[in-house]
């Protein structure tokens, strides 16, 4: 028994002879002292972080109020340009509505007037045939036209004769059409109908349209046509511009 408590009293000595103590504690223990230290720290660092912030002039506070502020204001600005652009989309289908209603509109006033042109233009027409300007009785030329069939060197004519005034007597006669113009440089005169055409055969109590096509020369430049009627030995004439085609 002595020899035992002996050894155990030399294993407590180090080589020098002194006499060392080592303290036993548990594992458990020392685990929960690191975790206290660890969030010590981590508090410590977010006080020192949040001083050195507010020294800076950073409130955190009054930024968390500020990105509220602008987040409430994004959120307005959002919803009041939706209500912009439903009101643009609005203005535009009303302008779309105005402009279709315009253009309605105004091709119904330009079909009136059109109308209108055509009945004064009728009505003088038969003013003339009735009761001419001029009191003067007889056949006359009252109007030519002529139109340019497209893509080609024709032209469509409408010759219209009236007899003013008097009308107890039909007038029989012949028209002719006389072009004269410009071909290679040198005047030139063409006749319609040509000598192989059926003749204009004029025949009327009032008022005879007659209708018919010319050709010319590609290399011909009409100038101006003449308007012949030859009736009861009378002939009269009538001198138009070429119109520009």
């Amino acid at each position: 028994m002595f020899t035992k408590i002996k050894l155990l009293k030399s294993n407590w000595r180090n080589q020098t002879g002194d006499l060392v103590v080592r303290p036993r504690h548990s594992s458990k223990l020392m685990l929960i002292l690191a975790g206290l230290a660890g969030a010590l720290l981590i508090l410590a660092g977010g006080a020192i972080y949040n001083h050195g912030m507010s020294m800076a002039g950073f409130d955190r506070l009054a930024a968390i109020h500020r990105q509220q502020a602008l987040h409430d204001e994004l959120a307005h600005l959002r919803a009041e340009n939706k209500l912009l652009r439903a009101g643009l989309a609005d203005a535009q289908r009303a302008v779309q509505m105005d402009q279709t209603a315009y253009q309605q509109l105004d091709k119904s006033l330009r079909d009136s007037a059109n109308q209108i042109l055509k009945l004064r233009e009728r009505v003088a027409f038969y003013q003339d045939i009735i009761s001419p300007a001029d009191n003067i009785a007889g056949p006359r030329i009252q109007d030519l036209r002529i139109e340019r069939l497209a893509g080609t060197h024709q032209y469509q004519y409408q010759l219209t004769l009236i007899q003013a005034l008097k009308h107890q007597q039909t007038v029989y006669g012949r028209a002719t059409l006389q072009v004269s113009g410009v071909a290679n440089g040198q005047s030139a005169v063409l006749n319609f109908p040509g000598p192989s055409d059926k003749p204009l055969v004029v025949n009327f109590k009032y008022f005879q349209e007659l209708d018919g096509k010319i050709t010319l020369a590609s290399n011909f430049t009409p100038q101006r046509v003449t308007v012949s009627v030859t009736t009861g030995g009378r002939k009269l004439e009538q001198s138009y511009a070429w119109p520009k085609l």
